[in-house]
């Protein structure tokens, strides 16, 4: 399916008791942390491709929240195969970020990483590669800090399969 002209960025977070310990997965191309990250599809909504990347990087097989964030970045469009595809004139696209509470569910990396370490904030934040994957997880630190998340806006990456009753 051809790559719509957006990318997602989902922070997987998770509680232990008073602390918490937020995802870094290392890429296996470029050998960097990031976040779970990834392109939409044709056809996807940035909340529906975040809830595929999610499923896909992290081999979920359960319900689980995706929380959307402020947190927007743009990437230049030259850095992506399909960009002859999108409309003319299409010289950067947007990155939408979102988290996910994975206190109690069990990951299962894919190909695309190599290693994933639970860090905490700061650990985290100088372990990323990215300026973009580091301002969403200050907003997300901020957020969890103020109690303060935004309701879901996908049940869960696994809920997609599944018919509402």
């Amino acid at each position: 399916m051809p790559r719509a002209p957006f990318q997602v960025l989902v922070l997987p977070f998770r509680r232990l008791g008073e602390r918490v310990e937020f995802a870094v997965l290392r890429r296996e191309d470029m050998n960097v942390f990031q976040a779970v990250a990834g392109g939409g599809e044709a056809g996807e909504s940035p909340a529906q491709a975040a809830a595929r990347e999610a499923r896909e990087e992290l081999g979920l097989d359960q319900p689980i929240p995706l929380y959307p964030l402020q947190t927007t970045a743009s990437i230049p469009a030259r850095f992506f195969a399909d960009r002859g595809r999108w409309p003319a004139g299409t010289y950067v696209i947007p990155e939408h970020s979102f988290a996910t509470d994975l206190t109690g569910v069990e990951i299962k990396i894919s190909r695309e990483h190599t290693d994933i370490q639970w860090l905490d904030y700061q650990a985290a934040h100088d372990a990323l590669r990215f300026d973009s994957n580091r301002t969403a997880l200050g907003e997300l630190y901020e957020r969890l800090s103020a109690a303060d998340l935004p309701l879901p806006t996908e049940k869960s990456p696994a809920a997609e399969a599944d018919p509402e009753p």
